[in-house]
């Protein structure tokens, strides 16, 4: 989740305490959460646009916190579950990290979540009692793109990585759970990512991604070195954030992001509300507010995530929704096989690349 640290939006300055002493804040400090969300541009677009919003329509203030992407923030958050005081009623898990710290997270009353109801269930975490336990309230994609001066007709399938065109010319993440190659993979050439759910079909998807070794010319870790080289030219393809990739075309950089036909690959982000947290009729109301189309619509508007309800429910123009998003159904990662084989993945693909 680092990549909400990037300059994505420079536009998004306003200071935390600007926001917070905002009277409709201060008039419902009688009602509070606690909601961390990942810091830098990310959380101050929260802070600007979403929060003080949310306490206009509901008098429920946000106190906003600060997190981490890494372990750390999770082990604090375990450390004040336990005394039953957590540094936040409401956190943020990616898609893995739902998983991961479940049982950190309260069981969710799904009556008052009216607004799930619009909400694709694959985006939905449940426990194995079917009780909800996360729910995603916005979401980002991974698309193939391009270097426009070097490619100047755009990808159609993501099975045209594999191709002669795109010899020496790839740059693609090296961690295969946070790539999803597995899933771009198994989409493109097995009927669907079922193939997955078993080693025999992990080790057959593996060993088809790794044919990918005669194309790619950087297995990335930094980001931003990708970025620059996808700009340059020097690396003109391969896979990258559908949105940041806008940003460097309106910028004037000769780059696309393509959604191919078998979809881009989706994140998200969730809520969850932290057990022993005494706001939990509070922190109901703020994830379903979060799951209505028009705050949906605005996020996608003023911090730059893909809504995770239909576009036809929100009142975003083609152009703002394509800036974001794109139509058709995308690839949704098998989050809990990166969490079930995270150890067997990590070793077997860090080998088949390696080689």
């Amino acid at each position: 989740m680092k990549r909400f640290n990037m300059n994505r939006r420079a536009f998004l300055t306003a200071s935390s305490a600007a926001v917070l002493a905002t009277p409709s804040i201060l008039r419902a400090q009688d009602r509070s959460l606690k909601v961390s969300a990942f810091g830098g541009y990310f959380e101050d677009s929260l802070i600007k646009h979403v929060y003080p919003k949310f306490t206009e329509d509901t008098g429920i203030a946000i106190n906003s916190v600060s997190q981490s992407g890494g372990a750390s923030w999770w082990a604090a958050i375990r450390a004040g579950a336990a005394t039953g005081e957590p540094p936040a009623d409401v956190s943020m898990p990616g898609g893995q990290g739902a998983i991961r710290q479940m049982d950190l997270f309260a069981a969710l009353d799904e009556a008052a979540l009216p607004n799930i109801a619009n909400v694709d269930p694959a985006l939905i975490t449940r426990d194995a009692e079917g009780r909800i336990r996360a729910v995603a309230v916005l979401a980002w994609y991974t698309t193939f793109v391009t270097n426009t001066d070097v490619f100047p007709e755009p990808p159609a399938s993501w099975a045209d990585m594999w191709g002669e065109t795109y010899k020496g010319s790839l740059g693609l993440n090296a961690n295969a759970d946070t790539s999803y190659i597995l899933d771009i993979t198994a989409k493109t050439f097995f009927d669907g990512q079922d193939i997955l759910r078993t080693r025999e079909g992990l080790d057959q998807v593996m060993e088809k991604a790794a044919e990918l070794r005669e194309n790619v010319t950087l297995w990335y870790k930094d980001e931003g070195q990708f970025q620059q080289a996808l700009q340059s030219g020097e690396i003109p393809a391969g896979q990258y954030y559908h949105d940041v990739t806008l940003l460097a075309a309106a910028d004037g950089f000769p780059v696309r992001s393509t959604f191919p036909a078998e979809g881009g690959v989706i994140d998200f982000g969730s809520w969850g509300v932290i057990e022993g947290s005494q706001k939990l009729a509070e922190a109901e109301v703020f994830v379903n507010w979060c799951c209505s189309p028009e705050v949906q619509a605005l996020m996608s508007r003023m911090i730059g995530t893909a809504p995770i309800v239909p576009q036809a429910l929100t009142d975003l123009t083609d152009e703002e929704f394509g800036a974001v998003s794109a139509p058709g159904a995308p690839i949704v990662p098998l989050f809990d096989v990166y969490v079930s084989e995270a150890d067997y993945i990590a070793e077997r693909w860090a080998s088949l690349i390696a080689n």
